[in-house]
């Protein structure tokens, strides 16, 4: 990429002071980023915002919250950092060791009601 010396910052609003309710405002404002990069003039897609580093920032606002992301690209060439390693033989999950789920940091599959079992057998 050619901006190397630009930073590019999105903010979205979300509506909700808990946190779980914030992915919607905190994915336009990550598509936004690769937006503004494209239109200062870089051949970005979405898909070049993997690996990165994008900084969240968080402020309270009387309805909710103030989300946002910011980005600053590396040089065109650079390697990214290798994401952690678990041990091996290590499942996290609880399943066969080498299915852990690659959309998780953690190892662990992603739970999108964060354990909450309110609404369960309504």
């Amino acid at each position: 990429m050619a901006t190397t010396d630009r930073k590019f910052t999105a903010t979205e609003e979300s509506t909700s002071k808990h946190p779980h309710d914030w992915g919607r405002a905190m994915a336009v404002a990550i598509c936004r980023l690769a937006d503004m990069a494209r239109e200062a003039g870089d051949p970005v897609h979405h898909e070049a915002l993997v690996g990165e580093d994008l900084h969240l920032f968080v402020e309270d606002t009387e309805d909710g919250v103030n989300i946002t992301m910011s980005w600053t690209p590396r040089e065109q060439g650079t390697v990214p950092p290798a994401p952690p390693a678990l041990p091996a033989g290590d499942s996290a999950n609880g399943d066969d060791p080498g299915d852990d789920d690659p959309h998780s940091a953690s190892g662990q599959r992603f739970d999108p009601t964060g354990g909450s079992t309110a609404g369960l057998g309504q």
